[in-house]
């Protein structure tokens, strides 16, 4: 096929389009980081606050001329069923101005707030910051440990398989510490190092497991930015999303991985289209399925509409990473072989 001998020629040079991607993504981040003290817009759950959601039919902009000027701050969205008709509407404010913000409303509707008419939400601001720090752990604990359970399964070699669960230990208690204690420079300079050390060996020992864990990076890095950019506010259940999107993010890669580099002396550009044309299949009715629900409960304002958003921003980022960073690194390796 003419494509396979252009493919041939320039899968070395594809490699560059997710380099660029995910060095601007990195650059973005860390601007994102500096102006905002966080990775990403917390919402509620992770800042703390109140929000009130009113049961009415009052239009937001009525709600919001009447709102500005007499809180500082305050965000507002209206909530639609499935048939785009308003059902009612939410109000986030800082955990200071909740009881300002319940006196305005009664006001506005001109009656008091019961279970019948509203729903409450309360988060106060320590609790949500342990909330944070607790779920970041999580999800770098799973990144680094999900890498080295790949890394156990194509590398060689009982001794290096040792020191790398050690070590993959020792981060989670450099980790733990990381947010907990006083001294954090200390830890954070401990984890670095140990992350540091565990990249290098999957490195020198065993590529494959690094381009999966490269590309599962990609994924979640430019999931992120996109994120960002689109002004999305992340919850708990949004880092629950993330948590996810490292596990949608590996099934593919691995049986890329297994196909091209468990067999001696095969065809290998036959192995890749093989192994295209199942992961490909696999991730398409996912994002089937995530976009379809996305639809049924876009406009309803719950969690799910954020895990959602988020797994198919993933999704579509996953294919890309596979089948360009993963499966250009695992073609050079499996050349590099023979």
């Amino acid at each position: 096929m003419q494509f396979w001998k252009w493919y041939d020629g320039n899968y070395k040079k594809l490699l560059i389009i997710p380099s660029v991607i995910i060095f601007a993504c990195l650059i973005y981040l860390a601007i994102f980081n500096v102006q905002n003290d966080s990775l990403f817009h917390r919402d509620i759950s992770l800042t703390g606050g109140t929000t009130y959601t009113l049961i009415t039919e009052i239009s937001l902009e009525e709600l919001n001329s009447f709102l500005d000027g007499k809180l500082s701050s305050f965000e507002s969205k209206a909530l639609q069923n499935n048939f785009g008709e308003q059902t009612s509407v939410r109000i986030t404010v800082s955990e200071e101005e909740g009881d300002l913000l319940k006196g305005l409303l009664e006001e506005f509707i001109g009656e008091a707030l019961t279970s019948q008419n509203s729903s409450v939400e309360k988060t106060s601001s320590g609790l949500s910051s342990e909330f944070y720090n607790q779920l970041i752990i999580a999800i770098l604990l799973a990144f680094f440990w999900m890498a080295g359970v790949v890394f156990l399964i194509f590398s060689k070699g009982t001794k290096v398989k040792t020191i790398v669960v050690l070590l993959n230990i020792l981060l989670g208690f450099f980790l733990g510490y990381f947010f907990f204690q006083t001294n954090v420079f200390v830890y954070s300079i401990g984890f670095l190092i140990l992350a540091g050390l565990l990249i290098y060996i999957y490195i020198k020992n065993s590529i494959p497991s690094f381009a999966v864990m490269l590309s599962a990076f990609a994924d979640i890095v430019m999931t992120l930015a996109v994120v960002d950019i689109l002004g999305i506010k992340v919850s708990t259940a949004g880092i629950v999303a993330f948590l996810m999107l490292i596990g949608y993010s590996v099934d593919t890669d691995i049986l890329l991985t297994t196909r091209v580099t468990k067999k001696r002396n095969v065809d290998i550009n036959k192995e890749l289209w093989g192994s295209f044309k199942t992961g490909t299949t696999m991730t398409l009715t996912s994002i089937i399925a995530v976009a379809t629900a996305l639809i049924v409960v876009y406009g309803s304002g719950t969690i799910l509409n954020e895990i959602f958003t988020i797994l198919l921003i993933g999704l579509v980022f996953d294919l890309f990473n596979t089948w360009i960073t993963n499966a250009s690194l695992i073609k050079w390796y499996a050349e590099s072989r023979k």
